[in-house]
């Protein structure tokens, strides 16, 4: 009955992992991991846009850290 209402809420229902199989999924990330071409997608959206301020910082702190990825 509450994994249906979650569900239908849009909480996420998935089982906690513990163990030998959390210490796997923290030291084999690769499913996160961003492709080459997903980080120049955000590159060339995060170059479209325009910045004043602390948002320029913002922007160049993301940007060289999604250039360092590549």
């Amino acid at each position: 009955m509450f994994k249906k209402f979650f569900t239908k809420m849009g909480f996420n229902t998935n089982k906690i992992v513990t163990g030998e199989a959390a210490k796997k999924k923290i030291e084999n990330p690769s499913s996160t991991n961003l492709s080459e071409q997903e980080i120049n997608f955000i590159l060339s959206k995060l170059r479209q846009a325009n910045y004043t301020g602390a948002e320029f910082e913002m922007f160049h702190n993301v940007w060289m850290k999604l250039s360092e990825l590549k």
